[in-house]
């Protein structure tokens, strides 16, 4: 049986992962660990090469797939993905479909209901080899038996079996097949492929507008040993960078001071990036030190705002002094800074969100900017449609540039102070510059970045009068 593994068809809102992320989606490859012979696999991943439905179809064929599955954590994708999925089964008869990743899991059933034939509820290695093996008829187990799956029974009702127990030892575990991946440049080695690791899952913080503390459940790490074992397999095939896609790196301090002070005597030093916390970096700048040693070059901050009440309407715990302090640490010891904020919070005034593009480029090296949304399967998410303020459930209405609230602010007004506080930064003359010369990784990730506005912007526009381009 042959298994095609994806990512969504690209569209117009994607445009930022074309262009700023720079590391490919390391749950394909986990999903392709589950994949053993006489099965074969193949990636074909869209945000790499941008492909519209259509061209997954040239890919499917030439593979002769039997199983096409996608990755979909971001809910304004899910419907291309449904259409994809129903257009495929037409397409190709016999074809079995299976959707993964955070929207599936906190909505199976919609995805079921639209022509999807399995859904993996949140963590997939054990689940989705037992429902390959399932599919392919050599299985121990009925599709009814499956812990972790969505399906469609006799009478096309969707059917949610009972959650998998959660993942508790991650040592076990094979290696992620990196060798299925496309080729991602380094920012920091020019001419050589950048690569992800994970090495926990969840988050011990509740971000109001997060998803990662309901799709991972409890806090969950890997043990040193393993990530240095592969990291060491990392640095032996090639790669030269590194990103982590931990929900937050350091959250135990402690144990990452030990795994870069291993790197350190091991030889294993390589540059890497991640996420971090504001009081991480601010509370504990000999971690911060240790970690530019090992390798730190780049670090994605949740700043989010400026403004006290909307931290705390956001459950942040955080203060604007903090990531202040963040800040300073972190360029101290030379580590690149991109800054995450968030527009039209709960707090923020209209004095506060115009200091979040002020505040943001003094605090970061990279300004990053969406609408305040509630994602699907977060806890705001969740209150808002108890409470009935859930103004639409059209799943391209969450792609972070839409003003979702019903507070007596003008939704067409938001989107324009929006796009006005990002036009501060992007036609800043300091900002200008750097794009303009693009050479070191700080000035690439700038130049990255207008490309990822022009795009996203462009496309939209065409779309508003009727251009389907992407």
């Amino acid at each position: 049986m042959r298994v095609l593994l994806s990512t969504p068809p690209a569209r117009y809102w994607q445009t930022t992962n074309f262009m700023l992320v720079n590391f490919p989606p390391l749950s394909l490859a986990v999903a392709a660990v589950a994949i053993s012979p006489p099965h074969q696999v193949r990636i074909v991943e869209n945000a790499k090469h941008r492909l519209r439905s259509h061209d997954l179809f040239r890919e499917v064929r030439d593979f002769g797939a039997d199983v096409v599955a996608f990755a979909n954590n971001f809910y304004p994708d899910s419907v291309v993905i449904q259409q994809t999925c129903q257009q495929l089964k037409e397409a190709f008869p016999g074809l079995q479909t299976v959707v993964g990743g955070q929207a599936p899991s906190f909505l199976p059933e919609e995805y079921i209901e639209r022509g999807v034939d399995f859904v993996v509820l949140y963590e997939a290695e054990h689940t989705f080899r037992e429902l390959i093996d399932f599919i392919a008829g050599v299985g121990e187990r009925d599709v009814s038996e499956i812990e972790g799956i969505a399906w469609r029974d006799s009478d096309g009702q969707a059917v949610v079996n009972p959650r998998r127990t959660l993942i508790q030892d991650f040592d076990d575990l094979k290696m992620p097949r990196r060798d299925l991946l496309p080729h991602y440049p380094s920012f920091t080695h020019r001419g050589y492929p950048s690569t992800a690791i994970e090495t926990v899952r969840g988050c011990p913080y509740h971000c109001k507008f997060c998803t990662r503390p309901t799709f991972w459940g409890k806090h969950r790490e890997y043990s040193n040993e393993r990530i240095l074992e592969e990291i060491a397999v990392i640095k032996r095939q090639g790669f030269k960078e590194l990103m982590f896609t931990d929900d937050m790196m350091a959250t135990n301090a402690p144990k990452m001071y030990a795994l870069c002070e291993e790197m350190i005597r091991r030889n294993l030093q390589i540059n890497f990036g991640g996420a971090l916390r504001a009081d991480t970096a601010a509370k504990k700048p000999e971690l911060i030190k240790i970690m530019r040693r090992a390798g730190l070059f780049f670090v994605n901050v949740g700043f989010e705002s400026y403004s006290k009440k909307a931290l705390k309407g956001m459950n942040k715990a955080s203060t604007i002094d903090l990531n202040r302090q963040a800040s300073e640490t972190l360029r101290k010891h030379g580590v690149l800074i991109l800054g995450s904020h968030v527009y039209g919070a709960p707090g923020q005034s209209d004095q506060d969100l115009a200091l979040i593009t002020r505040d943001g480029m003094e605090h970061c090296d990279f300004f990053r900017m969406n609408m305040y949304t509630p994602q699907v399967g977060s806890a705001l998410f969740y209150e808002m449609t108890r409470e009935g303020r859930m103004p639409s459930r059209n799943p391209e209405m969450f792609n972070q540039f839409e003003y979702l609230f019903d507070d007596g602010r003008d939704p067409e007004d938001m989107k324009w102070g929006f796009v006005k506080r990002q036009l501060q930064y992007y036609l800043h003359p300091s900002i200008l510059k750097h794009a303009l010369r693009g050479k070191t990784p700080k000035e690439q990730i700038i130049r990255r970045a207008y490309l990822s506005a022009a795009m996203f912007t462009g496309y939209r526009s065409l779309r508003k009068i009727g251009i389907e381009i992407m």
